[in-house]
C-alpha cells in the first residue's frame, strides 16, 4: 500500500508541477509578446527578465516565509487563491494599452508566479523521493514545453496571444486548481520531526549550493540574454523550447540514476555561454542559437532544482526546495543586465564571463566534493584498532593485557611469567575476553579481530 501511495504522490506532484508551470509560462509568454507591440524591443529584456525574474524570486521567499511560520496552515488554500490572482492580474498585463501598467501587472503576476513554483517545489522534496525527484520535475516542465508549443500551432500562435492568450491561461488555471486540491495535506506534526544534523555545517552547505546556483545561473545569462528582438524577426520561442524539454528529460533522467553523473553534465553545460558568444560572432542563425541555449539549460533547471530539494528534504525543511529557483531565478536577472549593459563590448563580455565561469567553476568542485565525494574514513594505527576492539568489548585493563599477548600467539605458560601472574588467572582472563567477544576459542578471536579492520 505504501509503494502505490509513493506512486500516487509522484503523479500528483508531476501532474501539479505541469499545471502550474504551463499557467506561468503561458501568461509569461502572454505578456512577453504583449510588451514586445507596446515597448521598443531590445529594452523589453531588462523589463522582464531583468525585474520579472527577481519579482518570482521574492514570490518563492514569500512561499518558505509563510509556510515556515505558519506551519499548520494549509497552503493548498493560500496556492489556489495565488492561481486565482494570478490569472486576474494577466488581464491588465496582457491588454493594457500603456506600458506602465503592463509592467506593473506583470510584475505582481511574477510574484505571484514564484509563490506557485514555491508551492509545487515544496512539493517535490515534500512528497517525491530522492530518485524520481529529477525525472518528476523534468518531465512535468517537459510536457509543458510540449503543450505550449502545440499551443502556439493553433491559429498561427494566436491562441498565446491577446485575448486567445488569456482564454488559454484561465482554462489551464482551472487544471491547476484541480492538482492543487489533489495534493493531500502534511500536518504539523509530520513536519515537525527534524534530522539530528549539524546546524551550521547544514546552513553553510544549503549556502553553498545557492552561491553555485547563483554564479552558474550568472554565467549562463551572460552568455545568451534571449535576444527580444530575435522574436520580431521570426524566431518561434515555442519551437526552440521544444529542446528545453529534451534537455530537461535527458537530465532529470541522468540525475535520477546518479547525482554525480546530472551536476558534471551541469558543470560541462557550462560552456554555453562561450558557444553562445562565438556563434554570434560567426552571425549563426538565431534559431539555433535559441535551441542550443534551451537545450542546455534543461540541464542547469534540474540541477538547481534537485541539489536544493534534496538538501531540504534531507533535513525535514521542505519550505527551502524553492531556494534552488529563487537564486537560479536572481543569476538569470544578473546575467541578462550584464550581457544587455555589455553588449556592446564584446571583449570585455568576453572577460567577465571567463571570470564569472573560473569562479563558479571552482565554488562548483568545492561543491560537489561536500554533497558527492564524502571524506574517507581515516587510517587508524595498531594502537587505535586495538583500543577501540577492547572499548567496543568492555575489556578491563587486565583483560586488554593478556589480549595483546594472546594476539602476538603466546601460550598461557608465557602469558603468566610476563604479566606474573598464575596460569589458572589466565585461563579466567582468556575465558572471559571469549566470553564478551562471542568467539568460541582463540582462533575465532583473532579472525574476529582482524576482519573488521581489513
Amino acid at each position: 500500500m505504501q509503494l502505490w501511495a509513493r506512486r500516487d504522490d509522484r503523479w500528483r506532484v508531476t501532474l501539479l508541477t505541469l499545471a502550474c508551470f504551463l499557467l506561468a509560462s503561458t501568461g509569461w509568454l502572454l505578456w512577453l509578446y504583449h510588451l514586445t507591440s507596446i515597448a521598443e524591443a531590445h529594452s523589453v529584456n531588462v523589463l522582464t527578465m531583468g525585474v520579472g525574474y527577481p519579482m518570482q524570486a521574492l514570490g518563492i521567499a514569500a512561499f518558505a516565509y509563510l509556510k515556515r511560520s505558519q506551519q499548520r496552515t494549509d497552503a493548498r488554500q493560500t496556492t489556489s487563491a495565488v492561481i486565482v490572482g494570478y490569472v486576474i492580474c494577466l488581464v491588465p498585463a496582457a491588454l493594457a494599452s500603456s506600458l506602465a501598467p503592463a509592467l506593473a501587472f506583470g510584475y505582481l503576476a511574477n510574484l505571484l508566479c514564484g509563490y506557485m513554483a514555491g508551492y509545487y517545489l515544496y512539493c517535490l522534496a515534500r512528497y517525491v523521493e530522492q530518485d524520481y525527484r529529477g525525472i518528476v520535475f523534468g518531465s512535468a516542465y517537459a510536457a509543458s514545453t510540449g503543450l505550449g508549443w502545440l499551443l502556439s500551432a493553433v491559429g498561427n500562435g494566436a491562441a498565446t496571444h491577446g485575448i486567445l492568450g488569456l482564454v488559454s491561461c484561465i482554462v489551464f488555471s482551472f487544471v491547476a486548481l484541480g492538482a492543487v486540491h489533489d495534493m493531500r495535506y502534511a500536518s504539523f506534526a509530520e513536519e515537525a520531526k527534524l534530522h539530528e544534523t549539524d546546524e551550521m555545517s547544514s546552513r553553510q552547505l544549503v549556502t553553498l549550493a545557492c552561491a553555485v546556483v547563483t554564479l552558474m545561473s550568472l554565467t549562463k545569462g551572460i552568455g545568451f540574454g534571449f535576444p527580444t528582438t530575435d522574436l520580431l524577426d521570426g524566431v518561434s520561442l515555442e519551437l526552440s523550447r521544444l529542446l528545453y524539454g529534451v534537455g530537461l528529460l535527458i537530465a532529470g533522467a541522468i540525475s535520477d540514476r546518479d547525482r554525480r553523473y546530472g551536476a558534471l553534465c551541469c558543470g560541462a553545460a557550462l560552456v554555453m555561454p562561450f558557444l553562445m558568444l562565438a556563434l554570434s560572432g560567426a552571425s549563426a542563425p538565431a534559431t539555433l542559437m535559441w535551441a542550443l541555449a534551451y537545450l542546455l539549460n534543461g540541464f542547469f533547471s534540474v540541477f538547481r532544482v534537485v541539489v536544493i530539494t534534496d538538501l531540504a528534504a534531507e533535513r525535514n525543511r521542505y519550505e527551502l526546495a524553492g531556494l534552488g529557483l529563487l537564486f537560479g531565478r536572481i543569476g538569470d536577472s544578473l546575467g541578462t543586465v550584464l550581457s544587455a549593459t555589455l553588449d556592446a563590448s564584446p571583449l570585455v563580455l568576453i572577460t567577465v564571463t571567463a571570470v564569472m565561469f573560473a569562479c563558479t567553476i571552482a565554488l562548483f568542485f568545492v561543491l560537489y566534493q561536500r554533497l558527492y565525494m564524502p571524506a574517507a574514513e581515516p587510517v587508524l594505527s595498531e594502537r587505535e584498532i586495538f583500543e577501540r576492539f577492547a572499548a567496543r568489548h568492555d575489556l578491563s585493563a587486565r583483560e586488554r593485557d593478556v589480549l595483546h599477548l594472546l594476539l602476538e600467539r603466546r601460550s598461557n605458560t608465557e602469558i603468566a611469567s610476563e604479566l606474573y601472574v598464575s596460569e589458572a588467572t589466565v585461563k579466567f582472563h582468556v575465558r572471559n575476553i571469549l566470553r564478551k567477544t562471542g568467539c568460541g576459542n582463540r582462533t575465532e578471536l583473532m579472525a574476529f579481530y582482524v576482519e573488521p579492520h581489513e
